[in-house]
């Protein structure tokens, strides 16, 4: 009895009929599978496959491949095997690329009769695949809607059930082999989302959590996962620049240094300069499933918060200027290592902020980003304003210290170098029932001299200088200081 596929327009399933001679590598054989996936919409796949070769020339087709495949990047590695050649086969076994497949062959189609419910049974050529939709030509004329259903007597060649890589390759010897098939693949990423949970003014509990999005076309099923944290320099088609990686790596990846940490999850390694985490267990990640995961969990971490504001004063010419009720931007600043309880890279993510208020009741408290922190770097983090702190100040008194002239004019004017003391009161006001800090800045030209200062501080840099004020609760903080600037100005009599 002759085999026959037949086609509900708009709907159809088919099984796949593969090559008698080819071997087919389906995912039941998998005996280990890593994926690294990197911060770039990248990701590395490593797919231990077990097969039954022949001696000499077999022709594998290795299915369940990911449809965002790179496939020049594919790798096939195995003892005693040679590649002679392997191909990418993604035309899958749908409506439109069967059609496609039958455009100017002949079909037969099959329509029902409305009152008796009988098959009618027709021959048409197709002229059009008109993206699925066939343009038929039957002996009566040409059908562009046709009512009915298709049925095909054979399929085209090369479709396939599912993505497939098919390789040809030589065996010195027949049996069982494990074959590793490494590819990189776009369309799964990852990010890190934090969650930094406040105790008390010193200390809070940080925890990581990875987000991975995985839409590249297939299932990793019981995978081994590492996260690369870091920046992976690719090279785009065209010659554009853009964040792909080549077989030099690939061949890397596929040895020891990928293997998977057994210090568990949150203890990266160092692969290049960037940075690996391993889950500690194997893990799902379905096709267009989105799965979070811990990564990090430190608590008691050391923090300070601090509020930060840079003086609007300005330190020049003979006219005062002032400022009123200026909130400072509130910092929450922490050191990423071993004594204060972090201690390890980070990637980089968002940090969230969560703190109980009076009642007890935890509250949402701020947000913000963190590039990937080495360890021992300082952590910065602008939640917003400080709204129980609010600043003021002003110029009290500009005088001269000297007046040098340093050339005379024929118009009776003169060009001077004169040096001025500037004289500044802030007042810092605490609202709140906790003492607060602020890091006060001055700008400063570059011969700015700090002259007289009520409370000690310090220069940041040529042009910065800073004060750290502790301000009591409920209270107020006075600073006072006195700024030289020298200048050069024209003056007549």
């Amino acid at each position: 009895m002759q085999r026959r596929w037949t086609l509900l327009l708009g709907m159809t399933f088919f099984p796949l009929m593969a090559q008698a001679a080819e071997i087919t590598v389906d995912e039941t054989k998998t005996q280990n599978l890593e994926i690294s996936i990197y911060n770039d919409n990248l990701a590395l796949v490593k797919d231990v496959r077990r097969v039954n070769l022949n001696q000499g020339e077999n022709a594998l087709a290795f299915e369940n491949v990911a449809t965002q495949i790179k496939p020049e990047s594919a790798l096939i590695v195995g003892d005693g095997i040679s590649v002679l050649e392997q191909n990418y086969d993604y035309d899958l076994l749908t409506t439109e690329n069967i059609i496609n497949g039958l455009v100017g062959q002949q079909v037969k189609t099959v329509i029902e009769n409305p009152t008796t419910g009988e098959n009618i049974f027709n021959q048409a050529k197709i002229i059009s695949a008109n993206y699925g939709a066939p343009v038929l030509e039957f002996s009566y004329g040409i059908e562009t809607r046709f009512p009915g259903r298709i049925v095909f007597e054979k399929l085209p060649e090369n479709l396939r059930g599912k993505p497939t890589l098919s390789a040809k390759i030589i065996s010195a010897s027949a049996g069982l082999k494990d074959l590793s098939l490494a590819y990189l693949t776009n369309d799964i990423s990852w990010k890190t989302n934090y969650v930094a949970k406040v105790i008390d003014q010193n200390k809070l509990d940080l925890t990581g959590w990875v987000t991975i999005n995985n839409q590249s076309g297939v299932d990793y099923r019981q995978a081994h996962v590492q996260l690369i944290a870091g920046d992976v320099n690719q090279v785009a088609q065209y010659g554009i620049a853009r964040p792909v990686a080549n077989r030099v790596m690939l061949a890397k990846s596929t040895g020891v240094d990928m293997a998977v940490a057994e210090s568990g999850a949150g203890m990266p390694q160092q692969i290049s300069g960037y940075h690996l985490y391993s889950l500690p267990q194997k893990t799902d990640i379905k096709d267009n499933q989105t799965k979070q995961v811990s990564l990090i969990e430190k608590n008691n971490v050391s923090y300070y918060k601090e509020g930060r504001l840079s003086s609007p004063l300005y330190l020049s010419g003979k006219n005062t200027t002032d400022f009123e009720k200026r909130h400072p931007d509130m910092y929450y600043v922490m050191f990423n290592n071993e004594a204060d309880n972090l201690g390890l890279p980070l990637p980089a993510g968002i940090v969230r902020f969560y703190e109980n208020d009076k009642n007890g009741s935890m509250q949402f408290i701020g947000e913000n980003s963190i590039n990937h922190v080495a360890k021992g770097e300082k952590i910065e983090l602008n939640l917003g304003k400080l709204f129980d702190v609010f600043v003021e100040g002003k110029v009290t008194k500009i005088s001269d210290v000297s007046r040098n002239e340093i050339k005379k004019m024929s118009n009776g004017c003169g060009r001077y170098e004169i040096v001025r003391a500037y004289e500044a009161a802030i007042v810092f006001s605490n609202g709140a029932d906790v003492q607060q800090e602020v890091l006060f800045t001055q700008r400063l030209n570059s011969q700015g001299v700090i002259k007289s200062e009520s409370i000690q501080g310090k220069a940041e840099d040529a042009n910065t200088y800073q004060w750290r004020i502790k301000i009591p609760a409920n209270g107020k903080m006075l600073l006072t200081y006195t700024v030289e600037v020298p200048s050069q100005e024209q003056l007549c009599d």
